[in-house]
């Protein structure tokens, strides 16, 4: 279990809350049903009604009736909600991974994911999931990337920069840099203010 993980469980008291925050802040776009979220948190159908509930009670998600079944989805809407992805995606699946092996993969200067990762909000036509500037040992970051693609299903944009180079893009204002920098992103490592800062 990770750091991040065994601080999660001590923020959130109950697992299953934990299993349905991340569900919904991993999958922002994504509706589920009851019967469909037991299923897919492989936990007892009255805990997960219950923490449902709960979340509902707090805004967290929203709930919408269609036909006989109430679907569950993210409130995109609650004041908390880019925080709570910032920590989920810190402590889970890509974002986890790069901070755990961090040191594997070289010196980082910055790390970010994207909302096109978090959040599937994509800025003009560019899809970066994210973005790695320092000095990277590519063979261990393509290992861990294509780890949790396998994992998720899905292909993982990235793009990695030299810090050199960034800092050139950034001060000749590159259109692609500014509008990765104008983006809400979860950063995993370094100082966002040194991050925008030109």
């Amino acid at each position: 279990m990770s750091v991040t993980e065994n601080t999660l469980e001590n923020l959130f008291i109950s697992k299953v809350r934990i299993k349905a925050l991340r569900y919904f802040l991993m999958n922002p776009e994504t509706e589920i049903h009851l019967r469909g979220a037991v299923r897919e948190f492989k936990e007892e159908i009255n805990a997960v009604r219950r923490e449902l509930t709960r979340l509902e009670e707090a805004k967290v998600i929203s709930s919408t009736n269609k036909g006989n079944r109430k679907y569950f989805e993210l409130n995109g809407d609650h004041p908390f909600v880019t925080e709570l992805i910032a920590v989920f995606h810190k402590s889970f699946g890509l974002g986890s991974e790069i901070l755990e092996n961090h040191k594997k993969i070289g010196n980082i200067e910055f790390a970010l994911l994207t909302p096109s990762y978090t959040r599937g909000i994509f800025l003009n036509m560019q899809i970066i999931d994210m973005v790695i500037v320092g000095d990277i040992d590519l063979k261990v970051l393509e290992d861990i990337v294509n780890k949790c693609q396998t994992k998720l299903n899905k292909e993982i944009h990235y793009m990695v920069l030299k810090s050199s180079e960034f800092q050139l893009r950034k001060r000749r204002r590159d259109q692609l840099m500014l509008d990765l920098l104008m983006q809400d992103n979860v950063l995993l490592i370094g100082n966002r203010d040194s991050l925008v800062k030109f």
